[in-house]
């Protein structure tokens, strides 16, 4: 698919970028030290203490078939009918057409809890601040990240939550080089259940429970940013590959027009998936970077292809080794782990997903954990068994 690319809205400076303290949500701004020899240098353990006393963050949504049937319009034209969810795969291409019980395709969380802030309450590349250790740390990555679901939602426009905290603040990396590692928990829950556990300390029982790592680095100069774009535009100097191969691959091209409508459903203003020149002259990337939910939408949807039926995911642990770029060519690849071809209820089976690159190196590497549910009929059929069990037993003992 061609796509006719449209111009790119006009650049933030790097003024603008250098002046992200303090923000609307931080009560004290970046912290720095005076070292021995006079130079500044920055209070991590300050960083830590203040980001990991910030409060919970709430976010309501209401769980229609909205969001996620324009996800599948969205992937439609770069994944086969076989990677679709099962009622898209049935009929259910429209809105109109979706039973309202019918489940969310796992993976289509991503698409519902929008961050709900005001444009001027963002940082200046469009991310949320509650996730941001303040400036100089003003460039972003999404480095990983687990889900393990404890629970499914139903599309019947009941109200749903997301509470969302930090987790752990770590700091990696040589004096003038750190990194700061943020760990983001997050657990997805019906309404009612919040009330349930959450407000009372007790354990999520049902639901989504997320857990994702972002990286903070330095800003970049406009020197530096030209030498990462050189670096960027000839390509990874280590290429790593998947150590087997895969039972079952795809391979699609992103375009913006995909990058474009996955921003818009998730509600993710992050320049790093819009706007290229920001790209180039701020971040020292060749182009748009493919939005690290979006890798994962797409493993979780080629591993479903894979599934008997009523097998789901239960786990998935993933890292995102390098940079996904739009109109590059990305391979999504699934490979069973052992010899479990048939699963009983109750079972799991293993499964490696990873992503590679158009060099053919991996871009993001995963293990997933899938689990074999009881289908109604399956449910009754045992409940029968055991009646009848207990029937004549009765009739023995009398």
């Amino acid at each position: 698919m061609n796509i006719t690319r449209t111009p790119a809205r006009q650049l933030q400076t790097l003024q603008c970028l250098r002046l992200l303290s303090p923000r609307p949500h931080l009560s004290l701004p970046s912290r720095h030290y005076s070292s021995s020899d006079g130079s500044s240098q920055v209070d991590f353990e300050a960083i830590r203490a203040e980001m990991l006393a910030r409060k919970p963050q709430m976010i309501w949504d209401v769980m229609s078939p909205t969001n996620t049937t324009l996800l599948n319009i969205a992937l439609a034209d770069f994944i086969p009918i076989s990677c679709q969810p099962a009622f898209y795969r049935a009929g259910g291409k429209y809105i109109n057409y979706i039973k309202q019980n019918s489940w969310l395709p796992q993976g289509h969380h991503f698409v519902y809890f929008p961050l709900q802030k005001t444009a001027s309450k963002l940082c200046p590349d469009g991310t949320d601040p509650y996730h941001s250790p303040g400036g100089p740390f003003v460039r972003r990555m999404w480095a990983g990240g687990s889900l393990e679901f404890k629970d499914r939602f139903r599309l019947t426009s009941s109200p749903v939550v997301c509470r969302e905290i930090i987790e752990d603040v770590s700091i990696k990396g040589p004096e003038g080089q750190e990194k700061i590692f943020v760990d983001v928990k997050r657990e997805y829950r019906k309404d009612h259940d919040l009330y349930k556990t959450a407000l009372k300390d007790l354990p999520m029982q049902q639901g989504i429970a997320e857990r994702r790592t972002l990286v903070f680095m330095r800003g970049l100069s406009k020197e530096q940013a030209r030498e990462n774009l050189a670096i960027s535009t000839q390509g990874r100097e280590r290429i790593v590959k998947a150590p087997h191969a895969p039972d079952f691959s795809i391979t699609l091209t992103p375009t913006p027009a995909l990058l474009f409508h996955y921003s818009a459903l998730s509600f993710n203003a992050h320049s790093i998936h819009l706007d290229p020149e920001f790209c180039r002259e701020v971040e020292g990337h060749r182009h748009l970077l493919v939005h690290g939910p979006l890798s994962l939408t797409l493993m979780l949807s080629v591993l479903r292809s894979r599934f008997r039926p009523s097998e789901k995911v239960w786990k998935i642990d993933y890292r995102n080794l390098a940079a996904i770029y739009v109109n590059e060519p990305m391979r999504v690849c699934v490979r069973l782990v052992g010899n479990e071809d048939e699963i009983v209820e109750g079972k799991t089976r293993k499964w490696e997903v990873w992503v590679e690159g158009p060099d053919g190196g991996l871009s993001v590497r995963g293990t997933a954990i899938s689990l074999k549910e009881n289908t109604k009929e399956e449910k009754q059929k045992k409940e029968g068994e055991k009646k009848k069990q207990e029937e004549e037993k009765k009739e023995a003992e009398a």
